[in-house]
């Protein structure tokens, strides 16, 4: 049984047929479906319907478990976990989506994924969009970020760090109650090409240098970067892509179409 992955699904490729929707939003619970009904761009409900078949697909072949008997909850913060007693190894997995992507990871110490667009900010120029983000960083990371050349390469080591942040908070479960600006990031080097994974991030909290955390950066394609935080050894592991009707292979509908 697989109890390690990384898998992104890429939602800009995909257009479903209302049938197929139906199709889709049947393989997930009531209230996921619920959930994914309230988005008002069709983009934003797409994604996170992916990520809902990301995590069933991926647990039904971690657990063993039909589809059907497989139940998910959330806790008070959000985060999705499985219900007790359906995993026989130590679990842990979590999901994130933006942009085009859907990103889901599991493995058998707590991890945390945050995946993260390589666009300029709709609407807002540069600096305005540092000025009301400033105050989530450490003065040392801030001036790595504002000194780091262009504002490309600027935004680019912007949202590198921004998804590690994410990426740890996701992983401890606690969300932004943490407070971002506890944590302290040296990047290191970025990411050569798609596919590539780098692990040099250093996490410090409170000031006080972690050896407990690990970080995998990759870039996703031209326009996405994800992070993954794990509180194990360090691993260097790529991100695989998967269609919806991959996913749908794993899955058989929880109620009629």
């Amino acid at each position: 049984m697989v109890h390690r992955c990384r898998w992104a699904v890429n939602v800009g490729r995909w257009n479903p047929t209302p049938e197929e929707w139906k199709q889709c939003t049947a393989c997930v619970q009531s209230e996921e479906t619920e959930r994914v009904s309230k988005f008002v761009f069709q983009r934003d409900a797409q994604l996170a319907l992916a990520g809902r078949l990301l995590m069933r697909a991926a647990l039904v072949q971690a657990t063993g478990a039909s589809s059907g008997a497989l139940r998910l909850a959330r806790t008070q913060r959000g985060r999705p976990v499985l219900l007790a007693g359906q995993a026989t190894a130590p679990l842990d997995f979590n999901v994130s989506h933006q942009g085009c992507f859907a990103v889901f990871v599991m493995d058998s110490c707590p991890i945390g994924v945050d995946v993260m667009q390589l666009t300029r900010p709709c609407g807002k120029d540069v600096s305005d969009f540092f000025f009301t983000m400033r105050r989530q960083f450490t003065e040392r990371e801030w001036q790595r970020i504002t000194s780091a050349g262009d504002e490309s390469q600027q935004l680019m080591l912007f949202y590198r760090h921004w998804c590690l942040k994410e990426s740890f908070i996701k992983a401890i479960g606690d969300g932004l109650a943490f407070g971002l600006q506890r944590l302290e990031f040296v990047a290191g080097i970025l990411p050569s090409t798609v596919g590539s994974v780098v692990t040099s991030a250093e996490l410090s909290i409170d000031g006080e240098v972690t050896s407990d955390w690990t970080f995998e950066e990759s870039l996703l394609d031209s326009e996405h970067c994800v992070a993954v935080a794990r509180k194990c050894a360090q691993l260097e592991m790529c991100f695989e892509e998967k269609t919806v009707q991959d996913l749908l292979v794993h899955l058989t509908p929880l109620r009629k179409v």
